[in-house]
């Protein structure tokens, strides 16, 4: 839901500002309508051909203040137009990871321990890897402050540790 409220406010408030725009310069300048439009649209897409401008005092005060928001709303749309096509694109890897079986290759790149086997820690590790929310960096990182934390090199933290600690 989220992106779809990110989707109508980033195809919204550039419209919004197109709306305003158009009716200021109907109001001030003095233009049709769709001469208005033509020139907001222009503007806004910062094209600017030129052929309609912003000629009175308090067109060219209203634009500049209205350029600055109104471009920077069109650009903001472009960027979320742009996040949710990634966003599609993670969650359909996100998809294919979780589908496809686990081969004797995946087996022995998922164990952490090289034991032979996976703990369901290590399978989430390695699912998490193949969809690219997690790097070996961030795996050494984690296994650093466990390793830190193990004083006693048992391979596990315990309450009783934890309340020594304090």
């Amino acid at each position: 839901m989220r992106i779809r409220v990110k989707v109508g406010l980033a195809l919204g408030i550039p419209i919004l500002c197109i709306v305003v725009g158009t009716l200021v310069m109907m109001h001030l300048e003095k233009l049709h309508w769709i001469d208005a439009l033509y020139c907001t649209i222009m503007s806004v897409t910062t094209v600017g051909y030129g052929d309609h401008t912003f000629k009175s005092f308090q067109g060219r005060l209203f634009a500049a203040l209205w350029l600055l928001f109104s471009t920077l709303a069109v650009a903001r749309c472009f960027l979320y137009l742009a996040e949710v096509r990634v966003d599609k694109r993670h969650r359909a890897i996100a998809k294919w990871v979780l589908r496809r079986g686990l081969t004797f290759a995946d087996l022995v790149q998922a164990d952490l321990d090289h034991n032979g086997c996976i703990s369901k820690a290590e399978f989430v590790i390695y699912k998490l890897r193949e969809m690219g929310k997690l790097d070996d960096k961030d795996i050494a990182d984690v296994i650093q402050e466990f390793t830190e934390l193990d004083i006693h090199n048992t391979g596990k933290i315990t309450r009783a540790y934890l309340q020594e600690g304090d």
